[in-house]
């Protein structure tokens, strides 16, 4: 037998799922940088995820705080979520896999290790418990659904899931299909496999039911949240345009770097679709069980593919970024499986092929961690310099409050990181807000009066150039105005700056 090629047990799926998830999670670590909410997090010790509708996230913190607070313990949650997932995806691997070896291992590594994750754990915060809300997702499938009970603790565990991170119901869903897949190429009757899809569509909808029911009082301004896309003439439109959307940020991954790998594993994938449906005409049912088992077989790539944007196309606000798109790394499971199957009886050419695209994928994040470093050394560098400006000019160091303004570019400037942009384009979208400066970075350099980015200054830009026109500091990067007691600091484009020289 080919060594890799033999089986292995539970503990030792476990240890090699967590060293691979450390590993790949290790560049943002080490770069440590706060990502939007992560700043007014730390400075208040927030834990507000109730009104988001996430109570177990606000749980979580809560127990890893010893108190109701939200204390800065990164990266110690995520740490520990990687445990608690590595577990998860080796229930998985032996759920899936009559012999749970290497190649089987690398089927289930995308779920974690797809690109467009990477905004999930950028954040400091909520990483841990959206990696956690994608292991109660795992967890309910590996529980299958032939006892009752197993349903029932199946359906209570996707809504934890929803309970950590609502978006994980796109992951389920998308997980459902795949297991309709495997349970047809297993040889299941038309019987079986209908029953088994009707059950875990019962448990998809009696967890957004149960999570409705008890979570739908805690969110804040739920009305809005719960606006559904209206059913009109503009319907279709709309979805369209939102499919496309999610198309385009797909588009991003295929490069000439990238394009002959991906054609690669389509063609392969493609022949084993062939394969499995040729060798379900050949068994003995009528003609009707195998036309009905080849939409089985079939219909779970379409559906697979929705559950990216999943439930989200049929809310009233598309919430475009990464992060809900979670369901991509079950695409990527599905066609790692397809591959799987197609190759084996070549195991070491399986195992050369399937590792392809997860070296992509760990490039990829190591790429984003550097390219997370060098937005860190830009941040600190505006920020320290604008720090020295205040505290060198009296006007402003005796200021009573500091107010930044515009401070949202339209997309991400950071020279230093265009060769590795160049190479990785999709993580501009990744690292999706673009800012040198956040009003809650001020008092990491001693500017204390705290203000979030969802706040409103008193004035706007316009009516502070109208009440103080000459500005005390002028930089590449903000203007600042004394308007009172009131030190406004006005955040410059940079590219603006530079073309005008030019």
């Amino acid at each position: 037998m080919y060594p890799l090629s033999r089986q292995l047990t539970q503990g030792q799926l476990w240890l090699i799922f967590s060293a691979l998830l450390c590993i790949h999670v290790m560049p943002l670590l080490l770069a440590d940088l706060p990502y939007l909410d992560d700043y007014w997090r730390q400075q208040l010790a927030a834990n507000d995820w109730v009104t988001l509708g996430r109570p177990l996230a606000a749980a979580l913190f809560a127990g890893l705080g010893f108190g109701p607070g939200a204390p800065d313990l990164y990266p110690l949650p995520l740490l520990l979520a990687i445990v608690v997932t590595a577990d998860g995806f080796a229930r998985l691997v032996r759920f899936w896999f009559n012999v749970p070896d290497i190649s089987a291992l690398m089927v289930v590594l995308p779920l974690w290790f797809q690109p467009f994750f990477l905004q999930n754990l950028t954040y400091q915060y909520d990483s841990a418990s959206m990696a956690l809300s994608l292991t109660a997702c795992v967890w309910a499938l590996c529980l299958g659904v032939a006892r009752a009970r197993d349903w029932v603790l199946g359906t209570l565990l996707v809504v934890a899931g929803a309970g950590f991170y609502q978006v994980s119901f796109n992951v389920f869903a998308g997980l459902c299909a795949v297991e309709l897949m495997r349970q047809v190429i297993n040889g299941a009757s038309l019987r079986q496999a209908s029953s088994h899809a009707v059950k875990r569509l019962g448990q998809l909808i009696g967890g957004c039911v149960l999570y409705y029911l008890a979570g739908v009082w805690m969110i804040k301004d739920a009305r809005n949240r719960q606006d559904i896309l209206a059913f009109d003439g503009q319907w279709f439109t709309q979805i369209y345009q939102r499919l496309e959307g999610v198309a385009g940020s797909l588009g991003l991954l295929v490069t000439s770097r990238t394009e002959w790998m991906i054609l690669s594993l389509l063609f392969v994938a493609l022949l084993a679709l062939r394969s499995e449906l040729t060798r379900l005409w050949q068994r003995p049912f009528s003609r009707g069980q195998h036309i009905c088992l080849s939409i089985a077989l079939l219909v779970p790539i379409p559906l697979v593919v929705l559950s990216i944007p999943g439930f989200l196309l049929l809310l009233g606000v598309f919430e475009g970024g990464l992060r809900v798109y979670m369901g991509l790394g079950v695409l990527l499971v599905l066609l790692l499986f397809l591959v799987h199957r197609a190759l084996a009886s070549m195991p070491r050419v399986r195992l050369m092929v399937m590792a392809l695209p997860l070296l992509f994928m760990l490039a990829f994040s190591f790429a984003y961690g550097r390219y997370l470093v060098l937005y860190k050394e830009l941040q600190q560098a505006v920020t320290y310099s604008l720090a020295h400006d205040v505290s060198s000019t009296p006007e402003l160091a005796s200021a009573q409050h500091y107010y930044l303004l515009d401070y949202w570019l339209s997309n991400a400037w950071l020279p230093a990181a265009r060769g590795t942009l160049k190479a990785f384009p999709a993580i501009e979208n990744v690292f999706s807000f673009s800012y040198l400066l956040l009003p809650e970075m001020l008092p990491r350099v001693g500017l204390d009066d705290f203000h979030t980015f969802s706040e409103r200054t008193p004035l706007d830009r316009e009516q502070v150039i109208r009440t103080s026109p000459v500005p005390l500091v002028r930089s590449k990067y903000y203007h600042i105005h004394m308007v009172g007691d009131a030190a406004y600091i006005l955040v410059k484009d940079p590219r603006r700056v530079e073309s005008s020289k030019q």
